[in-house]
């Protein structure tokens, strides 16, 4: 049986939200985690040099694919597939 661990993943963390039994309904929960991260960069009160940064955060999160986003090394949601055995 395959199961998907959601996750959010960053510099000095990471951590498990969730499990699931299918991969869509991991998708639709990383696509929540993704939501959220976005939705704080977005509202990150950065002024000054910082401001490029959140413009490259709010770009990166802005990405729909598990595979292919990438917002190193601020945090990033994830989805891991793993095979349980007997």
């Amino acid at each position: 049986m395959r199961i998907y661990i959601v996750g959010e993943e960053g510099e000095d963390h990471n951590y498990i939200i969730g499990a699931h039994r299918t991969y869509d309904g991991a998708l639709k929960a990383w696509n929540e985690v993704r939501k959220d991260l976005l939705d704080r960069a977005r509202h990150s009160d950065s002024g000054g040099t910082s401001r490029q940064l959140q413009k490259d955060m709010i770009k990166n999160l802005s990405c729909e694919d598990p595979k292919k986003i990438d917002n190193f090394p601020h945090a990033i949601p994830y989805i891991q597939e793993y095979e349980l055995v007997d």
